[in-house]
């Protein structure tokens, strides 16, 4: 099959989204020439009437107008397909409903999916989130346009054209990896037209930020080039959480061959910021009472600038309509200097605590990945295969130094001290860890007539990870491992529109590091293996509406900071953690004028067979019984161009700690509203927004297990040109 555009994301037998969006515009020209051809004079027959011209005008897919929905993925581990048919868990986001929700990075997905729940939020530092319950790791679960990048900074999403969430367990896609699922971001590529985008946005606390989108393709459209460029000065509902951020990504495609085509990005983003320290319960147990979020607990001194660059590339080959094969590939580098006010604790009830500072310089990851890919469609004896084979390979380097933790002077979190900058002193950075991965993965999906679907895949992979002193080089850890994961789904299409599926996966990930507050402070535990069992329904309800059902089941080893009876804290690997739920969404437009965006998650999450009475059948920190979150938005026809747009968030309560002791955070809801109004100015489409969020500026604690305290009512605004 010879490729039709530049995108290399495509199934072989189905048009890729640029393919659809040239088609989309070549079929809008045709339909205007129609238009512009009826508006001529014509004399009709006698006895006959000329009816006018009816002009249809296809909704862009991920746009507000098509209820921001996306038909297909390419996280479901076989090349792009239709979700309807995949038995997975996916939620694609696409950045029309980003920009409409005002949501600058994934700290803000748990107001678009109720799986979702937003940890390590804090202003100025970057967002961890938990999927089904379970925290994903910042090494193994986020994902570059398919391949792994380190989650440790706050990722701008100014080029990106969707995230996408793979719910549940993902070693077919990723190897090793926590079981919550992935978080994916897919690059806008060169657009068919010219693109002369500029945005400006600005929020009632004097955050404002001036982003421009251009994107240009040769005459033959062989070739393409899009930039992404931002300047932002960040300030937070924090008071003097604040800096500056500089960010520039560059996408380019091309045709290197009538078969052949490569895509490449690159992406730098550099900024500097204070950052609010997380909290924790009082020696009675109970939550900071009457806490103002918008107080800063941070130290003036106390900065960690950081510097971001990737490069990603991927070469396509399509051999004929049947068969293609891809090479793919990134590198990227994270530098940063972590000086930084951790958290305030031993705290009293009138708000007393004690400052304790995390201290280290110099550090960078450096991780480096590859992947190469086998796709093709065949027949054996009436049955037809989707056969995805693939060989990956990742390397990873840890550079760290010396560190300081600990308590440098007391404070107030409701009148807070300044105190002096200590300057540790502390030793230069050396490698701390290195590892390799390689994976070997396979999936083939069988179709059995036109209702049936087996899918058969798995992974073997390899991994070895290695700890170093940084001071001396000599070897402080070492583990290897190697493991097969199968992945094997049933899908039954009883309706051409509806599917069914059960599924088996299982899956292994690295263990976890020991924080920096433990007894066993960087202790590397051992990788831990998990299983997950799932069920459920998609359905296309009509044209403009996807409705999605399933039941969960995921037991993974329990992981968690053990309170010693002296009060010191224990990083351990002990017992095992069960989630089992149901989730709900439904997604697109419920009448002519309405669209809706909502979902909903019940979870049973429980600590089993741990050996220890205070964590035996508890429930995991920070984890909510439920969720549900809702969008909902009213496009008048009597008032052209205008949407308005309500949302809601609940959120469960959740205990502070694994032992379930102490008060928990309480259940809180959060509303929003905002206006969309689509105009011009004279010849210049423009685009404005306005959002409010915590509508009723309600106190909450965003996370429960590094206690933070959520956002006050934000007002921001923002306008685009289309020039």
């Amino acid at each position: 099959m010879k490729p039709s555009n530049l995108t290399a994301h495509a199934p072989l037998s189905q048009p890729t989204p640029l393919a659809r969006a040239v088609h989309t515009a070549l079929l809008g020209i045709a339909l205007s020439a129609t238009a512009a051809h009826a508006e001529e004079p014509t004399a009709a027959p006698t006895g006959e009437t000329t009816l006018p011209t009816v002009v249809v005008k296809a909704a862009a897919e991920g746009s507000a107008a098509n209820g921001y929905r996306v038909a297909r993925s390419a996280l479901a581990g076989s090349g792009e397909q239709a979700l309807v048919d995949t038995p997975f868990s996916i939620k694609v986001l696409p950045a029309e409903l980003l920009a409409d929700q005002k949501i600058d990075s994934i700290a803000g997905l748990d107001r678009l999916d109720a799986s979702v729940t937003s940890a390590t939020a804090n202003p100025g530092w970057y967002s961890s989130p938990a999927i089904r319950g379970f925290a994903l790791d910042n090494a193994s679960n986020f994902r570059y346009n398919g391949l792994m990048v380190v989650n440790q900074q706050a990722t701008g999403l100014e080029n990106k054209e969707r995230v996408e969430l793979l719910k549940g367990l993902s070693a077919l896609q990723s190897g090793f990896a926590a079981p919550g699922g992935l978080i994916n971001y897919v690059t806008k590529r060169p657009d068919a037209q010219p693109v002369n985008d500029l945005n400006l946005s600005v929020n009632e606390y004097g955050n404002y930020k001036t982003h421009a989108d251009v994107s240009r393709r040769s005459e033959d459209g062989r070739f393409g080039v899009r930039v992404n460029a931002a300047y932002e000065d960040e300030r937070s509902y924090v008071r003097e959480v604040d800096g500056k951020r500089r960010f520039v990504a560059l996408a380019l495609d091309g045709r290197v061959t009538d078969n052949t085509v490569l895509q490449l990005d690159v992406e730098h983003e550099r900024r500097n910021q204070h950052g609010q320290p997380s909290l924790d319960q009082d020696v009675n147990g109970d939550l900071p009472r009457d806490f103002d979020p918008r107080t800063f607990l941070g130290q003036s001194w106390a900065r960690y600038p950081t510097e971001f660059t990737l490069i990603s590339g991927k070469l396509e080959h399509f051999v004929n309509e049947q068969w293609s094969v891809a090479l793919d590939a990134n590198w990227m580098r994270l530098t940063r200097d972590q000086n930084q006010i951790w958290s305030i604790g031993n705290l009293q009830p009138n708000g007393d605590g004690d400052v304790f500072l995390y201290y280290a310089p110099d550090q960078k990851r450096e991780p480096v990945n590859g992947r190469a890919t086998l796709q093709g469609r065949f027949e054996t004896g009436g049955i037809g295969h989707e056969l995805t084979l693939g060989a990956s390979v990742h390397r990873h380097k840890l550079y760290w130094g010396d560190s300081f933790w600990g308590g440098i002077g007391s404070t107030n979190i409701h009148q807070p001290t300044q105190l002096a900058n200590p300057e540790p002193a502390v030793a230069g950075s050396g490698l701390a860890q290195r590892t390799r991965e390689e994976g070997l993965f396979f999936n083939d999906v069988l179709s059995f007539g036109q209702n049936w679907k087996l899918h058969l895949g798995g992974r073997y992979a390899q991994r070895e990870q290695t700890g170093y002193n940084t001071n001396t080089g000599a070897v402080t850890s070492h583990y290897e491992k190697d493991v097969f994961s199968p992945n094997i789904a049933l899908v039954y299409k009883p309706l051409a529109h509806v599917s069914t599926y059960v599924s088996y996966v299982e899956g292994l990930e690295q263990g976890g590091i020991a924080p920096a507050n433990t007894t066993n402070a960087n202790e590397q535990m051992a990788p831990l293996t998990s299983e997950q069992w799932e069920a459920g329904v998609k359905a296309e309800l009509g044209a403009g509406l996807t409705a999605e059902l399933a039941l969960f089941r995921i037991d993974k080893p329990a992981e968690y900071t053990r309170i010693n009876d002296n009060g010191s804290r224990t990083f351990v690997q002990d017992g095992l953690r069960r989630h089992q739920g149901v989730e709900l969404s439904l997604a697109g437009n419920v009448a002519r004028e309405w669209t809706v965006f909502a979902s909903a998650m019940l979870l049973d999450a429980e600590l089993k067979d741990t050996g220890n009475p205070n964590t035996q059948g508890k429930r995991p920190a920070d984890t909510p019984r439920q969720r549900a979150s809702l969008i909902a938005q009213y496009s008048p026809q009597a008032l052209a161009g205008w949407a308005f747009m309500g949302s809601w968030t609940h959120t469960g309560e959740r205990p502070v700690n694994n032992a379930n002791t102490g008060q928990s955070a309480a259940a809180y809801n959060v509303f929003g509203l905002g206006a969309r109004y689509d105009t011009r100015f004279g010849t210049v489409p423009a685009t404005l927004r306005v959002n409010v969020d915590n509508l009723f500026d309600k106190r909450y604690w965003a996370d429960a297990d590094d206690v933070i305290a959520g956002a006050p009512r934000t007002v921001s605004a923002s306008l685009g040109l289309k020039f």
